[in-house]
């Protein structure tokens, strides 16, 4: 238990691979979003026992109150979020739960107690940015964290666009309307496997430029899902 305690205040200290907040053809995660009317639970609301293993499960938890409610407050490391190239401050709960050892960050409004959304994680790191170990974490939708650029590209059914790497808003993808990942309800972010060499032929996407799957350059990239945002309030 101590083990996955540390690991929970370690992915706190990590940023899973640079800043979220990407452009306009991406959902903003720095918009607070308006939870108090979603699925018919207000925050206050008892959650029923059941397993957690899907971002979705983590993610019917609605307020700080909740959680320490349903996983206790030694299970949790609380610290702050940084969006906006460090412009925007979100307080956060990073929770280790204890039946898995699955490490989820909630961040939270203003108030300290609601939800704006939550984020998983593939990489844990320690304060020295060395990786203690991964996790893969499912979303309903069928992605998951570690999924690899050419699984993902297969489970979307078409190519699309993303961001290079080695930048603030690296690994984003530029949603199209109507692809799976449009209607998949997490936020899905991209980056270099940081347990494999990158070969020199793929050096080229440490760059603020848009590359396609379809690319040469993109050909065989160790590239994989890092991180998943999911928004209760927007599924």
């Amino acid at each position: 238990m101590e083990f996955l305690a540390v690991m929970a205040s370690l992915c706190l200290l990590a940023s899973c691979g640079g800043d979220s907040d990407h452009t306009e053809e991406l959902r903003d995660p720095e918009a607070p979003v308006d939870t108090t009317g979603t699925a018919g639970v207000g925050p206050e609301a008892d959650i029923e026992e059941s397993s957690y293993s899907t971002v979705e499960d983590y993610g019917r938890i609605l307020s700080k109150d909740q959680l320490v409610a349903e996983f206790g407050a030694e299970n949790l490391v609380d610290g702050e979020s940084w969006y906006a190239e460090g412009t925007v401050r979100f307080d956060n709960s990073v929770l280790t739960d204890p039946d898995n050892g699955q490490v989820v960050k909630y961040v939270w409004e203003d108030d300290g107690n609601t939800l704006n959304h939550i984020e998983v994680c593939y990489y844990i790191f320690d304060e020295d940015y060395s990786i203690l170990g991964t996790q893969v974490i499912v979303s309903e939708c069928g992605v998951s964290t570690g999924m690899s650029l050419q699984a993902l590209r297969d489970w979307n059914g078409s190519d699309f666009d993303f961001f290079g790497f080695g930048w603030d808003y690296e690994g984003g993808i530029l949603v199209e309307e109507g692809s799976e990942i449009a209607e998949c309800p997490v936020q899905i972010k991209l980056s270099f496997d940081l347990e494999e060499d990158i070969p020199a032929e793929h050096m080229g996407m440490y760059s603020d430029q848009v590359f396609n799957t379809a690319d040469d350059i993109a050909q065989g990239v160790p590239v994989l899902v890092d991180l998943l945002t999911y928004r209760p309030a927007e599924d």
